[in-house]
């Protein structure tokens, strides 16, 4: 397993947007649970300058400090800056990093962030109750389920039709003082 310190997450850059990124989006394996899929370079760049330019929604790559390979995004946002409130949003790109607990670490990272750099009060997240492994991953980095939607989803696997939950998972800032921040500069 990877620790906390292992990795580190920074702000996504057009530099990183490379064929090998984009072939992440290919992947089925990957893209999955993902309405993001086969992305072109243009497609990705507008929208990192986009949420950048907007304010209501930050990317960012999980690299692992040993080599500062990329090998994952962490999106916060929306972000719903009257209520204080943001998605959070989490993909490991690079399957050869599956399940060494990797994407918990960087919702650690993006939740701290958000806390303590971007006036959050609460995040949430929604999860298909069929990725097991991501609900896994919010709830061991500290989020709580919420709420859980019944036959939200409909997927079709292996030509059955199967219906799955919609599971809500989210984690409030304590230390929250009510002061809304208008103008966020995210990262470290």
């Amino acid at each position: 397993m990877i620790k906390k310190n292992d990795i580190y997450i920074r702000l996504l850059s057009k530099n990183d947007i490379t064929e090998r990124y984009l072939s992440w989006f290919k992947d089925d394996l990957v893209t999955k649970f993902l309405d993001a899929r086969n992305l072109s370079k243009k497609e990705v760049l507008n929208y990192i300058y986009n949420g950048q330019e907007t304010g209501s929604y930050y990317i960012y790559a999980i690299c692992l400090k040993h080599n500062h390979l990329h090998i994952g995004n962490i999106k916060i946002g929306p972000i719903k800056r009257k209520d204080g409130i943001s998605d959070l949003v989490t993909v490991v790109g690079d399957n050869s990093y599956w399940g060494k607990g990797i994407a918990s670490l960087a919702i650690m990272h993006a939740v701290n962030i958000g806390f303590n750099q971007g006036g959050i009060r609460k995040f949430s997240a929604s999860i298909n109750s069929l990725n097991s492994a991501s609900v896994k991953a919010y709830t061991r980095a500290g989020l709580k389920v919420e709420a859980i939607i019944k036959n939200y989803f409909y997927n079709k696997i292996d030509n059955k039709i199967i219906f799955s939950d919609k599971v809500f998972v989210g984690c409030e800032n304590k230390n929250y003082n009510m002061v809304i921040i208008k103008d966020w500069s995210p990262f470290l």
